[in-house]
């Protein structure tokens, strides 16, 4: 793994902000505060690192579909399992369905195999609070505190102006990461929410891009208060139901269900079944969706406009770029066509060979990826899951930008 100049820079910049907050008293609660500040700010510099690699491989400009296809098919055989959709043009591609649900009892990949999607899951939360928006439940920006007046906040001031839309945009201002160690750990959500206070602030809500996986998940919080259903009964009765994506759900259940594809870990010069990760499904709104490609088509034809779900409106508002970010914050790989790198309502957003729009979001929890890119004027998309952990995944979605741009050009 290599990290670049400003990475280091803008880590120990981080590391002297934050230490200002703890050194007016090492008691046993300070010490513990540096001990988070310390760890947030090596996660932040994890997250914002550059993993080497050969790059995203250029498209010609005469490239067709089976360019695109014969890309695909090269990345999914490499994999225990694969299942992967795209569309063109508004017309949707047949699927493709590669390997194995588990290595150990060679049950093959089919349409209906679910994968955990991981980070990809914030789409499904935003998307969630934008249909509460649509009824006059809630309003993105209705500030967090009138929601849920009983979490407490580093900075008073500052946690008075935190607003809906800031939890969902990952500009809430705090730590990046906050507490991420903790979901790691064997701690509840609500014992992290409870602990919230001792999160410090690195800059004003909606100032700075700010990556969380905590705070966003206050998502379902949110959504609780404002409608009076649970999170996981109005993502099924509002998405999932609506959308008709019989398959998908949320929580560790699915992992009992025969048709889940088990997670694999490359050690001693193979794939391998390991124990899935549950321990993402305590922030479900920001990793908790299980689906199948089958959903996932219809999560897609939705974000694209292309089925009945969502207004052009809430489309609109769900995929602008809010607030900027780079490269390294959106884990791509240093190259020059990748630029205006931001984040939206639960989407990161960057244009590719100087073609704006794009959409993304990636996935990855022990064993599993996944993969979501789409660019709705030009009504195409991708997504690409898979029940194993290759580095660089998101290339391939990359790729996909640039045979969009590719045929724009031509």
């Amino acid at each position: 793994m290599k990290v670049d100049g400003r990475s280091v820079q803008a880590s120990v910049r981080c590391l002297l902000a934050q230490l200002s907050v703890v050194t007016k008293a090492m008691d046993v609660r300070s010490l513990r505060r540096v001990a988070m500040v310390l760890q947030g700010c090596a996660l932040w510099m994890l997250s914002h690192s550059t993993i080497a690699s050969e790059g995203v491989p250029q498209v010609s400009q005469s490239a067709g579909l089976s360019d695109l296809e014969s890309e695909i098919h090269r990345r999914a055989v490499e994999l225990p399992g694969a299942a992967v959709v795209w569309v063109v043009d508004g017309k949707v591609q047949p699927m493709l369905v590669h390997g194995f649900q588990s290595l150990d009892d060679i049950r093959p990949v089919t349409e209906e195999t679910l994968f955990q999607l991981a980070s990809l899951s914030k789409s499904f939360a935003a998307a969630a609070v934008s249909v509460a928006v649509a009824q006059g439940q809630l309003r993105w920006g209705m500030p967090v505190r009138q929601l849920l007046p009983n979490i407490r906040w580093s900075d008073s001031e500052f946690g008075s102006k935190l607003r809906v839309y800031h939890l969902a945009n990952q500009s809430t201002g705090l730590l990046p990461h906050a507490f991420t160690n903790l979901v790691e750990d064997r701690v509840s959500y609500s014992r992290m929410v409870s602990r919230l206070n001792e999160v410090p602030f690195i800059c004003a809500p909606g100032s700075c891009y700010s990556y969380q996986n905590v705070a966003f998940s206050l998502v379902g919080d949110v959504i609780r208060a404002g409608t009076g259903v649970g999170f996981s009964d109005y993502v099924q009765r509002h998405l999932f139901a609506r959308l008709k994506m019989p398959t998908a759900s949320l929580g560790a259940a699915a992992l009992v269900d025969g048709r889940m594809a088990s997670a694999h870990v490359f050690f001693d010069d193979r794939w391998r079944p390991v124990e899935h990760s549950k321990r993402y499904y305590k922030v479900l709104p920001a990793a908790g969706v299980n689906a199948s490609i089958s959903d996932m088509k219809r999560w897609l034809l939705a974000q694209l406009g292309l089925i009945d779900g969502f207004t052009k409106e809430q489309l609109d508002t769900l995929q602008n770029r809010y607030i900027v970010s780079d490269r390294d914050g959106g884990h791509y790989p240093e190259d020059a066509r990748i630029q205006q790198v931001g984040y939206g309502l639960g989407w990161r957003t960057f244009s590719f060979s100087g073609l704006s729009g794009f959409a993304h979001h990636g996935g990855y929890v022990r064993g599993m990826r996944s993969e979501m890119v789409f660019h709705r004027r030009l009504r195409s998309g991708m997504v690409f899951l898979t029940n194993s952990e290759p580095s660089n995944l998101n290339e391939i979605s990359l790729f996909f930008a640039g045979w969009l741009a590719a045929r724009e050009k031509f």
